[in-house]
């Protein structure tokens, strides 16, 4: 019985002994987790003044009450401060000073306000590129020296677009400005000058008959658009010919003089009329050493006035009346003798048709016009009895021919490249019987502004004329020629 007891008590001291250690290791569990934090969260500096008081004081048990109380104390502190920080991080509207000024982080500077930039980068696969598994990488490009980025503020505004995109998801009604809103605005230089608003005295608006902002008749300006436009050119070229007295073929030399003058006053109003009116003229001469009666002759004179008046019908096509009248300025005579072939208004020629006329422009490029004139009147005359009359479309015998019939136009200004400017007008007239086409090509190359080379070609049918046994309707004039030239 006795022996039963002490083991009795004997289990229930070893069980007190094993609750105390269990509690004094748990204890130490806390206690070490709680140094632990504690190295993980406080500063470097409270450590290692806590490590100085210990061995300040050589004594390694541990440590007394007050000791435990002020470290906890200064944990508290350094905790009260962390949060703090927290708090001054997500306020956005607190004021950081002390940093240094950076314009690639202007946006994050500015009120909050909603940029394209972010919503574009978002949606944006520029950066991205495939992935091609079978193409080898090139690593002899890796091993070349590799210059610094210079794409700095690129890379900045990207992190930057990505931050404003989180904070339009995060506070989207933080967000009061828009990017378009911010256009003009300029930066402030010294003090900020606050425009007052202007009073205004209602007594002196009430006893003014004139109401405010209002403009008074005198005060207002009509300004009527001018409708018209002019503009021409004109140019002067010669060419030269030598040819010594025993060349071994033969030929003469010659010395050849052309000029000519375009002036033009075209009219149009942008919705219904266009009048446009062009005088033009052109005149040339030419030595002739084997014309032992003339020492130059004219070998190419023209004077030639042409209008149209025409009102628009749809798109680009007008109803149109034109008018043109051409003749020359010189007398021009057979070689080795005075028989005079024309002369001034001998002969002249006056068009005036009904129709309607199709344009294309384009600016600076291409001017394109068609007249079509299903009705046309031509008149052919002579005044000098001197001059052959048959030689242009008029009865032997008299002066004057009337035709009626039809006429095409066509006149063309194309701008093929920076240096080549062709012009060319067709003419096509008929009575049904006979006709009379002209086809004149001007190619003017453009050294400088006052420099060029001019090439006419000038092709002519007109079977209503006399001619010689052996001749053609066709005729053919073309002349090189290179001067000055002036376009305004």
């Amino acid at each position: 019985m006795r022996k039963t007891g002490l083991f009795v008590v004997l289990c229930m001291v070893c069980s007190g002994l094993a609750a105390q250690q269990l509690e004094t290791s748990s204890n130490s569990n806390v206690r070490q987790e709680k140094v632990d934090s504690l190295q993980r969260t406080i500063p470097s500096v409270v450590v290692q003044e806590t490590a100085q008081k210990v061995r300040a004081t050589g004594v390694k048990k541990p440590e007394s009450s007050m000791e435990v109380q002020k470290f906890w104390q200064i944990l508290q502190d350094f905790r009260q401060g962390y949060d703090a920080q927290l708090e001054r991080w997500d306020d956005i509207y607190l004021l950081i000073t002390g940093i240094r000024s950076n314009p690639d982080y202007y946006k994050l500077s500015m009120p909050a306000t909603y940029y394209d930039a972010p919503i574009e980068q978002a949606f944006s696969i520029s950066d991205w590129k495939p992935v091609i598994p079978f193409i080898k990488e090139d690593t002899l490009k890796k091993q070349l020296p590799q210059l610094k980025d210079l794409r700095h503020s690129q890379q900045v505004d990207k992190f930057v677009n990505r931050q404003l995109l989180s904070f339009y998801l995060e506070y989207p009604k933080l967000v009061k400005q828009n990017e378009d809103n911010l256009e003009g605005l300029k930066p402030i230089y010294g003090e900020v000058l606050v425009d007052e608003p202007k009073k205004e005295n209602l007594l002196e608006m009430m006893q003014n008959n004139e109401l405010p902002n209002q403009v008074t008749e005198k005060d207002l300006l009509v300004i009527k658009p001018n409708f018209w436009t002019f503009g021409g050119n004109g140019y002067l070229q010669f060419s030269q010919n030598y040819i010594s007295d025993n060349w071994y073929k033969g030929g003469e030399s010659t010395k050849s003089l052309l000029s000519g003058f375009t002036w033009q006053a075209n009219y149009d109003d942008k919705q219904r009329i266009q009048f446009e009116n062009k005088i033009e003229w052109k005149l040339g001469f030419i030595t002739a050493p084997s014309d032992t009666v003339h020492s130059y002759k004219a070998n190419n004179d023209l004077l030639r006035l042409s209008s149209k008046l025409g009102y628009k019908a749809f798109s680009t096509w007008y109803y149109t009346l034109s008018a043109e009248f051409k003749t020359q300025f010189f007398s021009n005579y057979d070689t080795n003798s005075d028989n005079l072939v024309s002369a001034f208004f001998s002969p002249a020629e006056l068009n005036v048709g009904l129709g309607m006329d199709y344009k294309f422009v384009k600016d600076g490029i291409c001017n394109l016009s068609v007249l079509i004139n299903p009705i046309n009147y031509t008149l052919y005359s002579v005044a000098s009895d001197k001059v052959d009359p048959t030689k242009f479309n008029i009865e032997e015998g008299h002066k004057r021919e009337s035709v009626w019939g039809s006429r095409l136009e066509s006149t063309l200004k194309w701008k093929v490249f920076s240096m080549l400017m062709w012009e060319s007008r067709l003419s096509y007239t008929t009575n049904y019987e006979k006709v009379l086409a002209e086809w004149e090509n001007t190619f003017t190359f453009s050294i400088n502004k006052y420099l060029s080379t001019k090439l006419f070609v000038h092709g002519r049918f007109d079977d209503g004329v006399s001619r010689e046994v052996g001749d053609s309707y066709f005729q053919l004039q073309e002349l090189l020629s290179f001067g000055l030239s002036y376009t305004w």
